[in-house]
């Protein structure tokens, strides 16, 4: 006769139990490199925001859009010509907006849960403040903005307007990534390596793109 042996069921157990530990080992790590690829998707996505911009500056005289357009950005509003694939000189020809990576939507999509894509309505103070990214400084702009997102992969650019001449002349775009509950959401920004502690925002340097 054949000795057919199969697994007892404490092999069974054993077996389970070593899934189970890799699993619990796997899963965070997981969700941490999602959230990282997600927030790479969004710093592209304000890359994109960036180029429109200085394309609309390009064909405005060197001026960025005014405060007549502060709000959130239309997707088929006289910006979005400038986005990849729109033509400011052909009548609807608008360019298209990037995917916001947490909501699968294009952004200020209207079937989005909300409006994801703001210019203007986040304003400097002074001169500089857009550059003044690191958040050990006093005057830091960018710690102020806290909250500012609705939705995680939110963007907002904020703007310096010349108090004269009320023309843009200075403007830094931030991103937000996952948010929480706790309410301290503010902009993405990196940890200075060996950093005592990473939620001491003096080792914080916010991911900006200015000009």
């Amino acid at each position: 006769m054949l000795n057919k042996k199969g697994f007892t069921l404490i092999e069974l157990l054993v077996v389970i139990l070593i899934i189970g530990i890799l699993l619990a080992l796997i899963i965070p790590n997981f969700a941490l490199f999602q959230e990282r690829a997600r927030r790479t998707s969004v710093k592209n996505n304000m890359h994109v925001v960036q180029t429109a911009l200085e394309a609309w500056a390009t064909d405005h005289a060197g001026q960025y859009p005014s405060s007549d357009f502060a709000g959130a950005i239309e997707p088929d509003g006289p910006m979005a010509y400038y986005f990849p694939g729109g033509d400011p000189l052909i009548e609807d020809k608008y360019g298209n907006f990037p995917t916001n990576p947490y909501t699968g939507f294009t952004y200020n999509n209207d079937e989005a849960p909300e409006e994801d894509l703001f210019y203007g309505e986040l304003e400097f103070d002074e001169p500089g403040y857009n550059a003044m990214i690191y958040g050990g400084g006093d005057e830091c702009p960018y710690l102020d903005w806290e909250g500012e997102a609705a939705i995680s992969g939110t963007i907002h650019i904020g703007v310096y307007y010349d108090p004269t001449s009320e023309i843009v002349q200075e403007y830094g775009i931030a991103g937000w990534g996952r948010l929480n509950d706790v309410g301290d959401n503010y902009p993405m920004y990196d940890v200075a390596p060996g950093a005592d502690d990473p939620f001491d925002e003096t080792y914080w340097t916010f991911f900006v793109l200015h000009n």
